[in-house]
């Protein structure tokens, strides 16, 4: 460790909560996990748990209380970070964690974002274990082969009454800490305008890249620069 990371990890050790998206774990950032780790940071990256195993019985109530007993058990300072459907509930979990900043990745809008939600209905369950690999090269346009094999073997599915509330937009107060928004140009699943009015909305800081998928920040060529920028970027907005 060189006398830099050395430092910054005296300054800034605390913990980082990174919560993943929709049909993942939290294994999306096992190429963050590292690069954190290295300046000081523990990190909790843990799976998001179907109540009782079974995901037509979980609701995204569920999964926030999740998120707020790590938190709370967790080291200050406090950071959230939140990809996709990790975004909203990192948000929600905020009202009682209290963070010092939050990290927002590609995040669904919650409700106050004004975006275009054109509801439908969701299966209690909805199957996204298993699919063909095609999908998941679709979906990662920006990750190397390897990589895409190593994600495919382990999306999972999801609960419909999670994707219903995601898709209606949760109610959330405006964070009172430091907030970054990170956004992938190309992302096909949250629309880079959606990302811009987030970080409008709550004054956020924004990293922008181009050629970058809706999981491209967390799994793509680019994922351990990004994170990176973002550990950089803590350690800037932290600085006591």
């Amino acid at each position: 460790m060189t006398l830099a990371v050395l430092v910054a990890a005296i300054v800034t050790q605390g913990t980082v909560v990174m919560v993943h998206g929709a049909g993942g774990g939290g294994w999306e950032y096992d190429f963050w996990k590292p690069v954190f780790q290295q300046t000081g940071w523990k990190v909790v990256a843990k799976d998001l748990v179907p109540v009782g195993g079974d995901y037509a019985k979980t609701t995204f109530a569920d999964y926030q209380h999740l998120v707020e007993g790590w938190g709370q058990r967790a080291k200050r300072p406090l950071v959230l970070v939140g990809a996709s459907m990790g975004g909203p509930l990192c948000l929600k979990a905020a009202e009682k964690l209290k963070p010092d900043a939050i990290v927002l990745v590609n995040s669904v809008a919650p409700a106050a974002v004004p975006v275009d939600r054109k509801l439908e209905g969701f299966p209690a369950v909805v199957k996204w274990a298993n699919g063909p690999i095609e999908d998941t090269r679709a979906a990662m346009p920006d990750s190397d082969e390897k990589t895409i094999r190593w994600a495919w073997k382990r999306w999972r599915d999801e609960s419909g009454a999670v994707m219903g509330s995601l898709k209606k937009g949760v109610e959330v107060q405006k964070p009172q800490c430091p907030v970054l928004v990170v956004l992938g140009e190309d992302d096909t699943d949250v629309p880079l305008a959606t990302g811009r009015a987030i970080a409008k909305a709550y004054g956020a800081d924004v990293m922008e890249y181009a050629k970058t998928s809706h999981v491209g920040p967390l799994m793509g060529r680019r994922a351990k620069e990004i994170a990176g920028a973002v550990a950089a970027w803590l350690g800037h907005r932290l600085r006591r």
